[in-house]
């Protein structure tokens, strides 16, 4: 399992001079060829000096070259290593490019920390910046450990490579030379990614870290990133959640090259299914949900019986009922049936198109995947002009080739789907299309969240949550409404950078982002949320005594503003014992603390409740000579009369257990404590 991150970088210049790049032509002119066979000694020589080059230059294309060659190399195809290795390290050494040591993250701290006296976070993060200049910062920091082949390079024809790809198995993601140079002439050799988020609901903290990556690696190389929005199942999908999406992307300050619509490209979708169908390839079924079940578990017992026996699954018959009944109909009839689908004949779930795939393949996905099934539901863009609406597994690979996507970068639950053998690259070979190189990360995961839509959606449905902007959510939009700022999630994506291998994040991490931003940026405010009310008796009554405090403890050259020191003040509740503690710093009968930035006050009295012995109010005294001397050991934050009394909403974790939803349901453990009175200056 290899960490891929995203690493910190020295700061560039914003137009910095373009770094030579080696045609093959030329990198094929450095590699002098040699006679003989390649034994795997000269192979692991290569490898050796490749190593040295790419460790001091690691050139993208040439690291590209070298993950393909030790692939090779695995498959003891030791001459294609040895070539491919050599052409990496000649590649590595006419580039400009230079190693970088990654960045170490701060240490989270505790939940806890902070203050308003003695500020937040360690090392607190430089000044907020901009969304935008945020977001061009991080695309420019995205130095890649991840290796994506170059546009147009041997890793590009071969847009994907699996080293144990089985024998009998097909790579259906070879472009050929004539549909690599068209692409290359349409796109002009530019990097292009996309984001495709399905307007089904709001963005959260995960599309955070997607859109960072995705825009973050076509900015890297001076590229192009698609907000494509896949609008397949209008079922479920709103013009709320689409404004919402294009609201939390500006708000990242992410700028899409273009905006556009799975929808944009049904006419055409259509006409690949006509296709499809006209060669042999896609037929209409009629099995009902619990058929195809049946037919599914058929084929996976068949996938077992080959394996504890040995046999060929190429050479072994299928069981009776593996296939679909209709799997053999007629291009004639499936083209007629398709129509009807098309004109609204049959009832919604009666029938579907499906993608005919191989029932033998080791890969589900491949088990003849749905292409379009009928919805008599009016679409958010396209209105009611079809009632038949494409799959995302029809559509997903086919719009990336309509769009000349470079690199369609998804997350893991993907990868079967997109290997070389997979669906994704099935049906562009069918089609004969263009093939983008796809790679897959890990998902974003948080303790104490969930970041699945249809999770999420349960906690709206069911009013467990106050909507999708709900602050107690990780949702984007909660997170704005809590407080946090683009900056600080971007941060976070940062730091988490990017990696193939499962994993959830601490909470914590996450808090400490903007912890760190704010603890330099926000000037400072008291807040007493329990409020205990303090007489002064010795007060001199008529005007409140004025206190300087500062904006900011740490910056005193921001400033100062003037609080009054009123007859009464308020402070915590929690700040009050009746019987001291020597590991208690606040309050206590005849103990003296500081008032934060003001007086030394001494307890003299304590008032209860006649009834409830509950302590209702406190009396003291205070020092007139004790502002600015050495304070003792307690210092308490507090209120006047002066100040305002409010509303303060107090979030919790949205969960009380790490892992939600693992044991006792999606709704066990959720928090409902949502908010509290308090006075505030």
């Amino acid at each position: 399992l290899t960490l891929l991150t995203v690493r910190d970088v020295p700061a560039r210049p914003s137009h910095p001079p373009p770094c030579p790049v080696a045609t093959m032509a030329e990198v094929n002119a450095l590699v002098v060829a040699t006679d003989g066979e390649v034994t795997m000694s000269g192979a692991k020589k290569a490898k050796a000096n490749y190593d040295k080059v790419a460790k001091k230059k690691p050139d993208p294309a040439g690291l590209a070259l070298g993950e393909e060659a030790a692939a090779a190399l695995t498959a003891k195809d030791y001459a294609r290593a040895k070539e491919l290795f050599e052409k990496g390290q000649a590649l590595c050494e006419v580039s400009k490019a230079k190693a970088t040591k990654s960045k170490v993250p701060p240490k989270p701290e505790d939940a806890g920390s902070g203050g308003d006296g003695g500020g937040g976070g360690k090392n607190a993060s430089a000044t907020a910046a901009s969304a935008a200049t945020e977001a061009a910062a991080a695309e420019e920091e995205v130095e890649k450990e991840v290796h994506l082949p170059q546009p147009g390079s041997e890793g590009h024809l071969v847009a994907k490579f699996k080293a144990n790809l089985p024998a009998i198995a097909k790579n259906f993601a070879v472009n050929t030379p004539k549909r690599m140079a068209a692409h290359l002439a349409a796109t002009g050799g530019k990097w292009q990614t996309r984001f495709p988020p399905e307007p089904n609901g709001y963005l959260h903290i995960g599309h955070a870290k997607a859109m960072y990556f995705d825009f973050g690696v076509a900015a890297r190389f001076g590229g192009h990133t698609y907000l494509r929005f896949d609008d397949t199942n209008p079922a479920a999908e709103k013009q709320e959640y689409v404004d919402s999406i294009l609201g939390s992307v500006e708000w990242l300050g992410h700028q899409p090259f273009k905006v556009t619509y799975s929808s944009n490209y049904f006419d055409q979708l259509h006409e690949y299914a006509v296709q499809l169908i006209k060669m042999g390839k896609a037929y209409v079924c009629h099995q009902s949900k619990p058929e195809t079940a049946a037919s599914r578990q058929l084929l996976q017992g068949f996938q077992m019986h080959c394996a504890r026996n040995n046999m060929q699954r190429y050479e072994t018959p299928l069981p009776s009922g593996a296939e679909s009944p209709h799997r053999n109909r007629t291009v004639e009839e499936n083209l007629k049936l398709f129509d009807e689908m098309s004109k609204g004949v049959w009832e919604e779930g009666s029938c579907c198109l499906r993608m005919k795939g191989d029932l033998r393949a080791d890969i589900t996905s491949m088990w003849d995947l749905a292409a379009y099934r009928i919805k008599f539901e009016a679409h958010p863009h396209s209105k009611d002009k079809y009632c038949i609406y494409p799959t995302y597994d029809f559509t997903h690979c086919l719009v990336d080739s309509l769009e000349n996507i470079t690199h369609s970068l998804c997350t893991l639950e993907f990868e079967t789907r997109q290997a070389p053998n997979g669906p994704y690259y099935w049906l562009l070979d069918a089609l004969g299309l263009y093939k983008p190189i796809t790679w897959e990360f890990a998902r974003c995961n948080i303790t104490y969240n969930v970041m699945s839509k249809r999770k999420l959606n349960t906690l709206v449905m069911k009013g467990y949550v106050n909507g999708w902007d709900d602050p107690r959510l990780l949702t984007l939009e909660g997170l704005r409404r809590r407080g946090y700022t683009p900056s600080a999630v971007n941060q976070f994506c940062r730091e988490l950078g990017v990696t193939r291998n499962d994993n959830v994040q601490h909470l914590g991490r996450l808090e400490q982002c903007i912890r760190e931003e704010l603890d330099n940026v926000a000037d400072r405010r008291f807040a007493v949320l329990d409020p205990l009310p303090l007489k002064i008796t010795n007060h001199p009554g008529g005007a409140a005594l004025p206190v300087d405090a500062p904006l900011h403890p740490k910056f005193p050259e921001r400033g100062s503003r003037s609080l009054s020191m009123t007859s009464t003040v308020f402070i915590e509740h929690t700040d009050f014992m009746e019987v001291d503690d020597k590991s208690f710093f606040g309050l206590a009968p005849n103990k003296t603390v500081r008032l934060l930035f003001g007086y030394n006050v001494t307890c003299t009295g304590v008032n209860k409740d006649p009834l409830s012995g509950k302590v209702v109010s406190l009396e003291a005294t205070y020092d007139p000579e004790s502002m600015g001397s050495k304070p003792p050991k307690g210092t308490l934050h507090w209120a006047s009369t002066h100040f305002i009394k409010g509303e303060v909403r107090i979030y919790d974790k949205l969960f009380s257990v790490e892992i939600p939803g693992k044991r006792d349901g999606l709704g066990a453990g959720v928090r409902t404590r949502v908010a509290g009175a308090a006075w505030a200056g």
